[in-house]
């Protein structure tokens, strides 16, 4: 389940995120929630959380 892991790949990001593939991953990207294990590309959700936090704070 997406809830209970800290890196999630680019799929759970999008399902995370409401978002489709590219825009989820870009949007991951851009807050720098990307983290390189190997060749492969994980999402930390603490950042994601944090970011969106922050916004709503703004608002």
């Amino acid at each position: 389940m997406v809830s209970e892991k800290r890196l999630i790949d680019a799929n759970e990001v999008c399902m995370y995120l409401s978002l489709g593939r590219n825009r989820g991953v870009e949007f991951a990207r851009s807050i720098g929630a990307e983290r390189k294990i190997g060749r492969r590309s994980l999402y930390d959700k603490v950042v994601i959380d944090r970011y969106l936090d922050k916004q709503a704070m703004e608002v």
